[in-house]
C-alpha cells in the first residue's frame, strides 16, 4: 500500500492538482455517505482512474475503514470484465484509506428504472451479465450481499455493458475476515430472507437480490414496500412474493418463471448464477429456458408502438413469443 503526498488536514477535500501516490487529482466526481470519488490521472502511465477516499468523519467508524479495506481486497482477488479493475490502494497522511480503480463511464441502473419498466430484452441482458459476474464471484467464495440497482452500472461498452460495483460489504470465504457471513448487512428492499434474519449468507442470497432487481425492472416496483426497514424485512421473511406475470404482461413466461424461482424463500430452491447465465445465452435450449432477442424495433401491422419480441424455448423445444398479449 502506498502513502500519498496529499494534504494532511483531516477535514480537507482533495483539490485539483493534489497527488495521491502517482495519481493527480483532476476533479470531484461525487460524494456519498462513506467517501468521495475523484477523477485522477496516473502521472507516469497516463491512465485515468476513479480514486475513492474515505470521508474524514468516517475515520471514527471502524466499520467504515474495514469496508474500504474489504473492497480493495475483493477487487484484488477478482478478475472479470464486469467488475472494475483495482489499480492501487493506500493510506493518506491523515490515515484515510483510498482506492484507485477503473473509472467506469456509465450510469446506475436506478436512473434507467426511473423512466419506467424495462423491456424484457433489456432485463434479460442485464440479468445475464450480472449473473456472469456473480458466477465468477461465487466461484471464488465471494458473496456481494448488497446487489441493487444503485450498484449496477449500465455502460456503452459493448464488451462489458454492465458492471457490478460497491463490494464494500461483500463476504469472502477463506479471505480476510472484515465481516462475518452471518451479519445482517445489506439494503432491506433487496435482502434475502436468510439475510434479513441475520443467518448465514452465500451465493443464493445474491441470487435473491438479483431476482428483486429483475422484478423491479419488469414491474416498475419492488415486490415489497413499507414505512420502515423492519416492515420490509418481515415481508421478505414471511410474505409470498406477489405474482410477477400480471405486472409485466408482455414478458415471456420463461423470464417470469426464472425471476420467480430466484425469489423463492428456500435458498436451495433458487437457481445458481451459472444456471441463470447459461439459460439466457445458450442457443441449444439448455434448462430452464432460452431467450433470443429477435428485434428491438419490431412493429405490428396496426402501426402500434414498437415492441420487443423474444423467442422463449423450453426443454421440449416449443416456442412462445413475447409480447404475451
Amino acid at each position: 500500500m502506498a502513502v500519498s503526498h496529499a494534504p494532511d488536514e483531516l477535514n480537507e477535500v482533495l483539490a485539483a492538482g493534489d497527488v495521491v501516490s502517482a495519481y493527480r487529482i483532476e476533479s470531484l466526481v461525487g460524494t456519498g455517505g462513506m467517501g468521495s470519488v475523484y477523477r485522477a490521472t496516473h502521472v507516469v502511465q497516463g491512465h485515468v482512474a476513479a480514486l475513492k477516499v474515505l470521508r474524514a468523519e468516517q475515520l471514527r467508524q471502524d466499520r467504515a475503514i474495514d469496508r474500504m479495506m474489504r473492497e480493495a481486497h475483493i477487487l484484488a482477488a477478482m478478475s472479470h470484465p464486469g467488475i472494475p479493475q483495482l489499480y492501487e490502494c493506500g493510506v493518506l497522511r491523515d490515515r484515510r484509506p483510498w482506492i484507485a480503480m477503473e473509472l467506469v463511464d456509465g450510469a446506475p441502473l436506478t436512473a434507467r428504472m426511473a423512466k419506467g419498466p424495462l423491456r424484457a430484452g433489456e432485463v434479460c441482458t442485464i440479468v445475464r451479465d450480472v449473473a456472469s459476474v456473480l458466477a465468477a464471484a461465487h466461484d471464488r467464495g465471494v458473496t456481494h450481499r448488497d446487489l441493487k440497482p444503485d450498484n449496477i452500472l449500465v455502460t456503452n461498452d459493448k464488451k462489458s455493458p454492465v458492471r457490478v460495483i460497491d463490494w464494500g460489504i461483500a463476504y469472502h470465504e477463506g479471505g480476510a475476515r472484515y465481516t462475518k457471513h452471518d451479519e445482517a448487512l445489506g439494503t432491506p428492499s433487496y435482502m434475502a430472507p436468510e439475510q434479513a434474519r441475520g443467518g448465514p449468507t452465500d451465493g443464493y442470497s445474491d441470487i435473491y437480490g438479483l431476482g428483486i432487481v429483475a422484478y423491479q425492472a419488469l414491474a416498475g416496483h419492488t415486490p415489497f414496500s413499507g414505512q420502515t426497514s423492519v416492515e420490509i424485512l418481515v415481508q421478505h421473511l414471511n410474505k409470498p412474493v406477489p405474482s410477477l406475470a400480471p405486472r409485466c404482461p408482455d414478458a415471456p413466461w420463461g423470464l417470469v418463471d426464472l425471476v420467480e424461482r430466484m425469489l423463492t424463500k428456500n435458498p436451495s430452491h433458487r437457481p445458481v448464477a451459472k444456471e441463470i447465465h447459461a439459460s439466457l445465452v445458450s442457443k441449444a435450449g439448455t434448462p430452464p429456458y432460452v431467450y433470443t432477442l429477435l428485434d428491438d424495433t419490431t412493429t405490428t401491422a396496426s402501426d402500434e408502438a414498437p415492441t420487443t419480441q423474444m423467442r422463449v424455448s423450453d426443454r421440449s423445444g416449443d416456442d412462445l413469443w413475447s409480447p404475451r398479449r
